[in-house]
């Protein structure tokens, strides 16, 4: 992969605020959970993004899995990507999942995190397009809606047009940070394309889009559990017992059609039975089968992170993962 991420001055400036939230932030709520009444341990996850891809959150959830492994789960979606680290930072979430570059980019800067487990090693994106639009190389010189700098979808654009042998500067991207948005702005001819998850962006069909491009065959270090490592030394039992509920979860998701594409519709706003079943297929191909962190990816990570800040990445990943959770 070629490190050539375009990236604004709002995004430097925004890594700059994290990354000194996150070494502030050790005074965050790290303390020992107490269990409830039932023995229960309560935990916040934060996730930063609508759509199916945290599906393994949603079923957890609504299926009880979180409630079997003894824990109060509650769920937390965060506006965009850029808010992650600071909301592992200030403790206002426990568990934080999304892109592994932003929490690489905070350890770099001094943030004690560690990731736990990974639910998405790969990309799962799609690129829809307006009818005009055949080929990527057709793209060169037209606006693409994307969500906001420093997401999954601001990567995405950049692999998918290398992988095309085309260059960031060849489109233009629009941030407009939400997903409505990026389906509005294609419906009324303000962009030529959109990238984005499903089903949301498959939405765009109905007016007249096409898919042009499926980035879930390159590998990204996306679906990223990531805590603070004074939280885990405080609630190692706490952690491994989301560990154990995500291992299920993924699982569950794999066997379990009908009860997921309930969820996809809650969790994502969308409504058609079509889209969500076309999101759970999608899907099928990027879910991780195990919760296991895989050193490699997140090497990619904080490669990504260092190419972007211009230093010299960590030479052993390993002391930022955690891949005990898995021992009875």
């Amino acid at each position: 992969m070629k490190y050539t991420k375009v990236f604004t001055a709002v995004t430097a400036a925004a890594a700059l605020v994290l990354g000194l939230t996150a070494c502030a932030g050790k005074g965050g709520s790290t303390a020992a959970v107490k269990a409830d009444a039932s023995g229960a341990l309560p935990i916040t996850i934060g996730y930063t993004a609508l759509g199916a891809g945290y599906s393994d959150l949603y079923v957890a959830q609504d299926e009880g899995i979180f409630a079997k492994h003894g824990l109060k789960v509650t769920l937390n979606r965060l506006n965009d990507s850029s808010q992650l680290v600071a909301a592992l930072s200030s403790g206002s979430v426990n568990v934080g999942v999304g892109v592994a570059a932003d929490t690489a980019a905070a350890i770099m800067k001094g943030a004690d995190l560690k990731y736990v487990a990974m639910s998405e090693p790969h990309y799962n994106l799609e690129m829809w397009a307006s009818p005009a639009i055949k080929t990527i190389q057709d793209l060169k010189g037209k606006k693409v809606a994307i969500s906001s700098p420093g997401s999954q979808s601001d990567f995405g654009l950049t692999d998918l047009l290398e992988a095309n042998g085309m260059k960031r500067e060849d489109v233009q991207a629009v941030f407009v940070k939400s997903v409505p948005a990026e389906v509005a702005a294609l419906g009324s001819g303000a962009v030529s394309a959109l990238l984005t998850q499903p089903p949301n962006g498959t939405q765009s069909r109905e007016k007249g889009a096409h898919r042009l491009a499926s980035l879930a065959d390159l590998q990204f270090p996306l679906g990223a559990y990531t805590v603070q490592n004074k939280f885990l030394q405080n609630n190692h039992e706490a952690v491994k017992r989301f560990y154990a509920a995500e291992a299920e979860s993924l699982q569950y998701l794999r066997g379990h059609k009908a009860e997921t594409v309930k969820a996809i519709k809650k969790y994502s706003g969308v409504q058609s039975d079509e889209l969500a079943q076309y999101a759970y297929d999608f899907f099928l191909t990027v879910w991780s089968k195990t919760p296991e962190v895989d050193p490699k990816v997140i090497k990619q990570a904080f490669d990504e992170a260092a190419h972007n800040a211009k230093k010299t990445p960590p030479s052993d990943v390993t002391q930022y993962i955690d891949n005990t959770l898995a021992a009875a």
